[in-house]
């Protein structure tokens, strides 16, 4: 399994190499741009993309490595030093994005995601906000379908991912996390419901 990042600092850069070694991964130096960055997506189908603090104002790049390698899993991954601002949780519920964390936290993150299990990053701690109140508000109102469809969201499966297992379309899959998102008042861009799922796991999954 390989790892491809886009990241520009070079002490970010050697914290990643280590990560990923610790976390036997195969990857190469970051390309220079993002158009080669782009490129060696749709070249290598790498098992991870590593998104870096530089590039999160850039919503179309992480819709394009998921149209371009469909199961590939999206890393945010932030340096230590970032303040999770309100700000910033808005720029990032615009994202499509599969997992969040720190760059301490990535060696431990990658090792859990390619052994097939749950990462859920110590800035979620920081987040205030979709507090799930008991019940569960508008769980009652999924439909059978939504509901696997959101168990298999907090099975860190990717949108593609979840259209082969459901037999449906990516299009389809956007369209039930849209309704999802409605019922279950979470409001902002696709990473929204991403962001509400890692936080809430535990209860999403029962």
């Amino acid at each position: 399994m390989s790892l491809l990042a886009l990241c520009h600092r070079r002490s970010t850069v050697l914290k990643i190499a280590a990560a990923v070694d610790e976390a036997a991964l195969n990857w190469r130096i970051p390309p220079t741009t993002i158009r080669l960055f782009q490129e060696q997506i749709v070249a290598q189908s790498p098992g991870f993309a590593l998104i870096s603090n530089d590039h999160l104002e850039d919503p179309a790049l992480f819709t394009t490595i998921r149209a371009a390698s469909p199961n590939t899993y999206i890393v945010v991954c932030l340096i230590p030093e970032t303040v999770m601002t309100n700000t910033l949780w808005a720029v990032l519920d615009n994202l499509e994005f599969d997992v969040l964390c720190t760059l301490d936290e990535l060696a431990d993150c990658l090792i859990t995601l390619k052994a097939g299990r749950f990462y859920k990053s110590s800035l979620l701690q920081t987040q205030t906000g979709y507090t799930i109140k008991e019940p569960l508000p508008g769980f009652h109102e999924l439909t059978p379908g939504e509901r696997r469809l959101l168990k298999l969201m907090t099975e860190s499966k990717t949108g593609p991912q979840i259209a082969d297992v459901l037999f449906i379309s990516e299009k389809t899959v956007n369209n039930h996390k849209a309704k999802i998102s409605q019922k279950l008042n979470v409001t902002g861009g696709p990473g929204s419901l991403t962001r509400f799922v890692l936080l809430h796991r535990e209860e999403l999954s029962q």
